[in-house]
């Protein structure tokens, strides 16, 4: 430790901004060591991308669990069975956000502002009753944590008051008001995560335009029997079952107009959505078209099983994407390898896009004095672990580039660990 160092006491709280795989696991192991911890999130829910993501590489777990960088599966731990709420060292709250950030290292000055608590997580009992009475009130899925029910005060109906008034537990609090709260932290650890490119902008593949044009994230959605269409397989268009599919890989990655580098793990996840059609959906055809397929490591395994299962591989670029009346698109492609084009016809193009950092990271960087590396957090030494970004700041899975669910609770852990030493 540098002579002008500030040292943290084991009592100083530390702030955990993010409560996907990888700041769920940081502020786990920091609590179970005896430090009060303070994880926040802007969603309602924990979980981050996981929530949407419905299997797991490598294990094809469900994306729901946590706490493990092993790769064998059956060894995870649920989200709704964390007991998040139940550890009296972690302080969650959701729906809240980084209003300000002050201080120096050591004793950073916190602003949070939280959204309005219209259901009490310690009260509701999930039992159905006001989802029963509104629309304005849902689930947003059966394994959310906190374990609660929500509230959208734009869909408020003449069934709201009642079901605050009829609330068996009294959960119900239709008058609730944002609150804001100042505190000081010793440690930031940064576990924002990324977020999916919506490649709006990208003409020739339609998306925005063509209802069956969709991104991975929106596949994993429709795969998922928690998802809109319980898990069948149909365009969004009309319902029809899906019978040709085709995915495109690199889509706004590997690109100087948007986003320059590799996200990583986009092949991993569109192998196992097309292994998973092929085995578990019967009578589908699949193709992939690419410029490269990386599949690091381990992962191997989900390209030779893709060629095993019949889905068919295309090297080279989708050049235009046209609807027709019965809800198909004709496909035109050009194929590197074959130096020609041909056409295609399928039920829904899926866009593996590319994977950038989440909203607000640049601002994040700036206040905190951090280094950025294509818009995630920079290592403070890259000879030095890649979790130390700063003087009491931290950063770990998706907050420093695209990451599998082991590589996330690495780090995570190597962040637990960093600041536990710090105190010794």
């Amino acid at each position: 430790m540098s002579p002008n160092k500030v040292k943290s006491e084991m009592s100083d709280p530390v702030l955990v901004i993010g409560a996907g795989v990888a700041g769920l696991t940081v502020a786990v192991e920091l609590a179970d060591s005896g430090v009060e911890t303070v994880l926040v999130d802007r969603e309602t829910s924990v979980g981050g991308n996981a929530l949407n993501l419905y299997k797991a590489f490598p294990t094809d777990d469900c994306f729901y669990c946590f706490e493990s960088n092993r790769s064998r599966p059956g060894i995870r731990k649920c989200f709704y069975r964390s007991a998040l709420l139940d550890q009296p060292n972690i302080d969650l709250r959701v729906d809240t956000e980084i209003e300000e950030l002050n201080g120096e290292p050591g004793s950073f000055e916190i602003r949070l502002k939280q959204g309005p608590q219209y259901v009490d997580p310690k009260k509701c009992t999930m039992c159905g009753a006001c989802t029963e009475l509104s629309d304005a009130f849902s689930l947003l899925s059966p394994q959310c944590q906190p374990q609660s029910v929500i509230f959208n005060p734009e869909k408020e109906d003449e069934g709201s008051s009642k079901a605050e008034e009829e609330c068996p537990t009294g959960a119900i609090d239709l008058n609730a008001e944002s609150t804001e709260t100042t505190l000081t932290v010793s440690d930031i650890v940064i576990a924002t995560g990324y977020q999916e490119m919506k490649p709006n902008q990208i003409d020739e593949y339609g998306y925005g335009q063509y209802s069956n044009v969709i991104t991975q994230l929106e596949l994993a959605k429709t795969l998922d029997p928690n998802g809109p269409s319980h898990g069948a397989l149909v365009r969004p268009s009309d319902g029809a079952q899906v019978r040709r599919l085709l995915m495109v890989q690199c889509v706004g990655s590997r690109d100087e107009n948007y986003h320059p580098f590799c996200s990583k793990i986009c092949c991993v996840f569109a192998l196992k959505h097309a292994n998973i059609i092929r085995r578990e959906r019967n009578g589908t055809d699949v193709s992939v078209v690419y410029m490269d397929i990386r599949t690091y490591d381990r992962h191997e395994r989900y390209y030779r099983e893709a060629r095993e299962a019949g889905v068919e591989f295309t090297r080279g670029r989708v050049s235009e994407v046209t609807p027709l009346e019965d809800g198909t698109l004709d496909i035109t492609l050009y194929d590197s390898l074959l130096d020609k084009y041909f056409k295609t016809n399928v039920d829904l193009l899926v866009l593996s896009s590319a994977l950038e950092p989440s909203t607000g990271m640049t601002k994040m960087i700036e206040e905190l004095g951090l280094e950025s590396a294509s818009g995630y957090v920079s290592p403070a030494n890259l000879l030095d672990t890649e979790v130390v970004a700063g003087d009491h700041v931290y950063a770990c899975g998706g907050a420093i580039g695209p990451a599998e669910v082991p590589e996330s609770v690495t780090q995570a852990r190597a962040v637990a660990s960093k600041i536990l030493q710090e105190r010794m």
